[in-house]
């Protein structure tokens, strides 16, 4: 077997090894069938089909879910995401989506007071957003 050694400017954005630095959600959400519906469908350039999932309820958060082919296309798009500093989420042992964060319908203030809320806010709707498309939106 010969090891090749990668250089950080060959790997570029790239991220090595993606899943040990983002691990798939475990802990299962209650979700209910009505708390998100697909809005859009497009075809995005090097990432293939992309499914826009938005939340029912204010500030209606949009969601982009990926749907790679295979596992060594699941990894290189998690690669991918983590190299452009997204975050991406996904169910522990299910390679078939991720999803990221997209923006919002609603306006919502972000200042210095309540950032970390509203990041708080965006990782727990985003995780419902993954349990939901797990459990309903494969289907």
């Amino acid at each position: 077997m010969k090891v090749t050694k990668i250089s950080k400017e060959r790997l570029g954005a790239y991220v090595a090894f993606p899943r040990t630095q983002c691990k798939g959600l475990t802990e299962p959400l209650d979700v209910r069938q009505d708390e998100f519906k697909i809005v859009e469908v497009n075809d995005v350039p090097g990432m293939g089909t992309a499914k826009l999932i938005e939340a029912v309820d204010t500030p209606r958060r949009v969601y982009q879910l990926f749907l790679p082919d295979n596992e060594a296309q699941f990894d290189d798009y998690l690669s991918k995401l983590l190299g452009m500093h997204e975050s991406p989420t996904y169910i522990d042992g299910d390679t078939s989506f991720i999803i990221i964060f997209q923006g919002n319908h609603d306006s919502v203030e972000i200042n210095q007071l309540n950032y970390k809320e509203v990041v708080a806010a965006i990782r727990k709707d985003r995780e419902r957003a993954a349990w939901w498309w797990y459990l309903y939106g494969k289907k």
